[in-house]
C-alpha cells in the first residue's frame, strides 16, 4: 500500500509543479496588452512589456489612393503645363505632368510645380513631380483605375512599385 502512497504522492508532485511551469508562462502570455495608437487613427499596435517592441497592424489609410483633381487643375492652369494628374496616398502627392509644346523642364520648374501642389492643399507632407512621359502615363492609367472605383489593393503593389522606381528617396 506505500508504494500506491508513493506513486500517488509523485504524480501529484510532478502535476502541480507542471501546473506552475503553465502558470508562469501564461502570466508571461498575459503582460501583451493591446492598446489603441491615436496617432495611427485607431490602429491596434501589439505591446510586449518584456522588450518594448511594437508592432503595427496595418491600417486602411496605408493602401489608400486619392485622386487630388482639384490640385492638377491648379497645376494645369500653370502657362508652362499642359496636363497634370496628382495622387495622393499618406500625404504624399505624387504629380505627373505633361508641359506645354516648347517648354523645357527642369528643377527650377518642378519646384515651382511642387510649390503649386502645396498652395492648393496644405495638407501634403511631401510632393514628388514628375515630367517623364512613361510616369505620367502610369499614372493617368492608375487614375482612371481609381475612377472607375477599382479596389485600391489590385494597384496599389504597382504604384508602389513605380513610385519606388522614379522616385527612390520617397518614403
Amino acid at each position: 500500500m506505500s508504494k500506491i502512497l508513493q506513486l500517488s504522492m509523485v504524480v501529484l508532485l510532478m502535476g502541480s509543479l507542471a501546473a506552475c511551469g503553465t502558470n508562469r508562462n501564461s502570466n508571461e502570455t498575459a503582460t501583451n496588452e493591446t492598446v489603441k495608437d491615436e496617432t495611427t487613427n485607431g490602429a491596434n499596435e501589439t505591446v510586449k512589456d518584456e522588450e518594448t517592441t511594437t508592432e503595427k497592424t496595418p491600417t486602411n489609410d496605408e493602401h489608400r489612393l486619392e485622386l487630388a483633381d482639384d490640385v492638377a487643375d491648379k497645376i494645369a492652369k500653370m502657362e508652362e503645363v499642359e496636363k497634370a494628374n496628382v495622387i495622393v496616398t499618406n500625404k504624399n502627392a505624387y504629380v505627373a505632368v505633361t508641359l506645354k509644346e516648347g517648354v523645357n523642364g527642369d528643377k527650377t520648374l518642378e519646384d515651382k510645380i511642387a510649390d503649386q501642389a502645396r498652395a492648393a492643399n496644405a495638407d501634403f507632407k511631401n510632393v514628388y513631380v514628375s515630367l517623364n512621359p512613361d510616369f505620367v502615363k502610369q499614372m493617368n492609367e492608375y487614375g482612371e483605375k481609381i475612377r472607375a472605383n477599382e479596389p485600391v489593393e489590385g494597384i496599389f503593389k504597382e504604384f508602389s512599385d513605380t513610385v519606388k522606381r522614379v522616385f527612390p528617396d520617397a518614403r
